[in-house]
C-alpha cells in the first residue's frame, strides 16, 4: 500500500493515497497542511484504467513541483517527491496496518483573519454584505449586542461561554485571563458532562500554545491535539481523549488580553476553518465587553475607595492617593507625622443651656471650621471627638513639611473662630473658644480595627503627647506646639517657652510652646 510521507511541526505523518483523496490547507480536505503556503483546495488524487493514481494540481497558487519542475498532472509511485508550499511530501510504501493520520494544526494570525472578513480597527464588520463569511459577521452582531448589554465582568464571562455552545459543538471552553502577570489564570471552565460541585480540571495548553496565540496573536486549531506534540504533554489531553482543538486570543486592537480555548474528545476534525473564525470573531466581541466590564468595575472601587476617603481627607489628597499605583495601602504602616487636637473650652456647660438641635448645629459649625482649615493644608481628618477635633499630618501621603502645615492649618482655624465669634456676636450669642495642641513623632497610621470596622488613624506616643498637651497646657485661644513640632518650625513662627511639664502617664517631662499669634498679622495682642 502506498502512503504520503511528511513532516508535520517535527512530526512524521503518514496518509493513505486513495482515489479521490483531496489535499489544501482548507479543513475539508482529506489531507490537511495548514500554512498559507497551500492552497485552500491545491491538489486531488485520480485514478486511471490501471489503478495507477495521479495527483492533479486544482489551479492552485504556488503549484506543485516534482524534482523542481512544475507540473499539472504526475503519477504517483513510489520515491516520488512532491513540493506542496513549504511540505515536502514522499510516496512510500508501507503495511496496511500502518497508523493513517489525517490530522494538521492551523495557525491562523488575527491580521489574515480581519482580511478575509473586513473589520474595521475594532475588529468590528466595516463592511455588511453577505458571502462567505455571511455566518461568521451574523453571529459577530447578535454576539456584540448581547454582551455590551452586560455591565459586570462574572456575568460577561457565563455569557460569552454561552455563546461559544450555542454556535460550536464543543464539549468543553475554558476562558482564560491576563492579570498583569505574563500568564493567563483561569477565570470560567464549562463542560457539557461536567458535574454539580466538580472542580474545574487543568487546562490543557501547554506554554508554547499560549505564547502562540498571546504573544504571536495567531488563532489555533488542531486536528487531533493527541497527535500534536504542542499538546500531547498534558495530562487532562491524554485523561479526557482530547481530539479537536481550538485556541484563540481575547483580542482588542492589538491589545490581547486572555485566551478561549475549547476542545472536543468526539473525533478527528471536529472543527473546520469556519469554527475556527466564528471563535476568533467572538473572542473580540468578548474582549471589548470584558475591557468595558473591568472598566466599570474599576471606577466602582475607585468611587468607594473615594467614598471612604472622603471621610479624612480633602479632595486634593484624594486624587493624589488615587493616583498612586498602589493607592492607600491596607494595613498599618510606621510614618513620622504632626498630630492636632483642636477642642471647645466649656462644651458641657454649654450644653446644659441648649437644646439638642442648638448644640448639633454649633457642633456641625465648630466641625466645618475645622476640617476645612485641615484639608486646607492637605491634612487628615481623623475623627471627631465629642467636640473635639483630631486630625494629622504626613500620610496618607508623605509631606516632609507636615508639621508646617500643621501649624497653618491651626492658624487658619484660629483665623476661621475669630470670624465666626464676630458673626456670633452681631446675632447676640456668645463668643466659641477653643484650646488647639500640636506634637510630631513617629506613629503606626492605616486601617486599623476589627473585621466588622476599621478606622483610618493614627497611634504612638506622639498622639498621646498632643492630647495631653491640650488638655492639660493649652488655655483658651492658644496654640501648644510640643518639643518636635517647635524644632521644625521655629524658624518659621515666633514662639515662646511655655515650661516643662509632668504630663500624666508620662515618664519624663515634656517642653511645651506656644505660638506667639499675637506677632503673626491678622492677630491683635489681645488674642489668646
Amino acid at each position: 500500500m502506498l502512503f504520503f510521507e511528511y513532516d508535520d511541526a517535527g512530526l512524521t505523518r503518514r496518509v493513505p493515497l486513495a482515489n479521490g483523496l483531496t489535499i489544501g490547507r482548507a479543513t475539508d480536505n482529506a489531507l490537511v497542511l495548514s500554512d498559507f503556503s497551500v492552497s485552500r483546495h491545491h491538489a486531488r488524487l485520480e485514478g486511471d484504467d490501471t489503478g495507477l493514481l495521479h495527483i492533479v494540481d486544482l489551479e492552485s497558487t504556488n503549484g506543485i513541483k516534482i524534482a523542481d519542475e512544475f507540473i499539472t498532472r504526475a503519477p504517483l509511485v513510489p520515491g516520488t517527491v512532491l513540493d506542496i508550499g513549504s511540505f515536502r511530501l514522499t510516496v512510500v510504501e508501507g503495511d496496511e496496518e500502518a497508523p493513517s493520520e489525517v490530522s494538521a494544526t492551523l495557525l491562523r494570525p488575527l491580521d489574515e483573519f480581519k482580511r478575509q472578513y473586513g473589520l474595521d480597527a475594532d475588529g468590528q464588520p466595516a463592511l455588511h454584505e453577505a458571502g462567505e463569511g455571511a455566518r461568521v459577521l451574523g453571529v459577530l452582531a447578535e454576539v456584540s449586542k448581547t454582551l455590551l448589554e452586560v455591565e459586570e465582568l462574572a456575568p460577561v464571562l457565563e455569557k460569552v461561554m454561552d455563546q461559544i455552545f450555542d454556535h460550536l459543538s464543543v464539549d468543553r471552553g475554558f476562558i482564560l485571563l491576563d492579570d498583569g502577570t505574563g500568564t493567563p489564570q483561569l477565570e470560567l471552565f464549562r463542560s457539557r458532562r461536567m458535574k454539580e460541585g466538580e472542580p474545574p480540571p487543568e487546562v490543557p495548553l501547554s506554554r508554547t500554545i499560549l505564547d502562540t496565540v498571546m504573544r504571536d496573536k495567531m488563532a489555533v486549531l488542531t486536528h487531533d491535539a493527541q497527535a500534536d506534540e504542542r499538546f500531547e504533554s498534558r495530562k487532562s489531553i491524554r485523561i479526557h481523549q482530547i481530539r479537536s482543538a481550538m485556541c484563540v486570543p481575547l483580542w482588542h486592537r492589538d491589545r490581547v488580553i486572555g485566551v478561549i480555548y475549547v476542545d472536543s474528545p468526539l473525533h478527528v476534525g471536529s472543527f473546520s476553518e469556519s469554527d475556527l473564525d466564528l471563535l476568533t470573531a467572538l473572542a473580540n466581541s468578548a474582549a471589548i465587553a470584558i475591557e468595558q466590564a473591568r472598566l466599570r468595575e474599576k471606577i466602582r472601587r475607585e468611587q468607594e475607595v473615594r467614598r471612604r476617603l472622603e471621610r479624612y481627607h480633602s479632595p486634593a489628597v484624594i486624587d493624589a492617593v488615587l493616583s498612586e499605583p498602589t493607592g492607600v495601602a491596607p494595613g498599618a504602616s510606621l510614618r513620622d507625622a504632626t498630630i492636632l487636637f483642636a477642642d471647645i473650652v466649656g462644651f458641657t456647660p454649654r450644653c446644659e443651656r441648649l437644646t439638642p438641635p442648638e448644640v448639633a448645629a454649633l457642633l456641625n459649625e465648630y466641625f466645618s471650621l475645622a476640617v476645612d482649615a485641615v484639608f486646607a493644608y492637605g491634612g487628615t481628618l481623623d475623627k471627631f471627638i465629642g467636640d473635639a477635633v483630631m486630625a494629622f499630618f504626613g500620610a496618607p501621603l508623605p509631606q516632609p513639611d507636615h508639621a508646617e502645615r500643621a501649624v497653618r492649618a491651626a492658624i487658619a482655624l484660629r483665623r476661621g473662630l475669630t470670624a465666626w465669634n464676630r458673626r456670633r456676636e452681631v446675632e447676640g450669642l456668645d463668643q466659641v473658644e477653643v484650646r488647639l495642641a500640636l506634637n510630631t513623632g513617629p506613629v503606626i497610621v492605616g486601617e486599623i480595627g476589627s473585621q466588622t470596622r476599621v478606622d483610618y488613624t493614627v497611634l504612638g506616643n506622639a498622639v498621646n503627647v498632643a492630647a495631653r498637651l491640650e488638655e492639660l497646657v493649652a488655655q483658651p485661644g492658644e496654640i501648644i506646639l510640643g518639643e518636635s513640632t517647635h524644632t521644625a518650625v521655629a524658624h518659621l513662627f515666633p514662639t515662646e517657652h511655655k515650661g516643662n511639664f509632668q504630663l500624666k502617664g508620662l515618664s519624663r517631662e515634656t517642653a511645651a510652646y506656644r505660638l506667639k499669634l499675637e506677632e503673626i498679622s491678622g492677630f491683635s495682642a489681645a488674642v489668646g
